[in-house]
């Protein structure tokens, strides 16, 4: 509960830097208001009202929130299946190089890692949609690469995961490589320790004895790791979006950013606002979530938040 609060209070803080910020370095934007008056303002409609006023880079200025509305769920769908992806792929990856160590498929499963874990996301993005895109792809692969052709889950599920499958795997190779060095490295440590030893000795292969035994030492400090690692998860996020078109939030930040060439040249400040809120609630929900997990699985952490005595 203690994390969870200072949860909400990082957002309120988040959004007290948000709205004054303009307000602070382009006081002439707001005529004939005070800085404390103007901010107390925006805080009301924001957390009273959910007002984020409109977005004028759109034609007939909507309400921002409306186009949230709109879009948020594709944010969280990319969101929930690119963490479900880099880290099951992490974990999955750490074990087998940790199973069978030096051996050819082991180097070249961490060579990929660096790989992934080295070159921006965007750039990934684009060299996918070069070589496997299927109007212009060097290799076509048409049956698995829809990003363009974007439906809910519920409306045609398997659409929807042609469409995703892609986004997902980009967003999530960096989070991947992350956690293979990661967890291989926790699985090394604890290789020699004694209950591992007793599990080797009781006849356990080396990938069992390491699936079982080895590497749930390191997922207290995986969870540990999609904290810190979740504000870069979302930055790629946006990255993602733009280049594969998911139809989320975060697809109209180029729109509010000015960067538009068919649009009048200007910022679209309350939208900019709106996508940056966003942005700090899905970092400080997954961040508390991150938290939760980490407190379910390592009973040291549960231990340290109880009273002495």
């Amino acid at each position: 509960m203690r994390r969870f609060f200072f949860a909400a209070v990082v957002l309120f803080a988040v959004a007290v830097i948000v709205f004054g910020l303009y307000r602070v370095l382009r006081p002439d934007l707001y005529p004939g208001e005070t800085l404390l008056g103007g901010l107390a303002d925006d805080l009301g409609r924001f957390f009273l009202h959910f007002d984020l006023g409109g977005a004028c880079s759109f034609p007939g200025c909507p309400p921002v929130t409306e186009i949230w509305a709109r879009s948020w769920k594709a944010d969280l769908y990319l969101l929930a299946g690119g963490l479900f992806v880099g880290i099951t792929a992490g974990i999955a990856g750490a074990v087998w190089c940790a199973s069978r160590p030096r051996s050819l498929s082991a180097r070249a499963i961490e060579t990929a890692g660096v790989f992934f874990y080295s070159i921006p996301v965007y750039l990934v993005g684009f060299g996918v949609l070069l070589l496997f895109e299927p109007s212009f792809g060097v290799l076509p692969l048409p049956f698995f690469f829809h990003p363009l052709d974007y439906e809910a889950p519920l409306e045609d599920p398997w659409r929807f995961f042609q469409a995703m499958l892609v986004p997902w795997l980009v967003v999530a190779a960096p989070l991947a490589a992350v956690c293979l060095r990661l967890t291989q490295a926790s699985i090394l440590e604890v290789l020699d320790t004694d209950y591992v030893r007793t599990a080797a000795a009781k006849g356990l292969s080396r990938r069992r004895m390491i699936r079982h035994h080895a590497a749930p030492a390191g997922y207290s400090s995986l969870a540990s790791l999609i904290g810190v690692w979740v504000p870069t998860f979302v930055t790629n996020m946006v990255l993602v979006e733009f280049v594969f078109f998911v139809p989320g939030f975060f697809a109209h930040t180029k729109r509010a950013l000015g960067q538009i060439p068919e649009l009048p040249p200007g910022y679209d400040i309350p939208m900019i606002q709106g996508l940056a809120l966003w942005a700090a609630a899905m970092i400080v929900v997954v961040s508390a979530l991150a938290d939760l997990v980490l407190v379910l699985i390592d009973p040291r952490v549960r231990a340290s938040g109880r009273p002495v005595g």
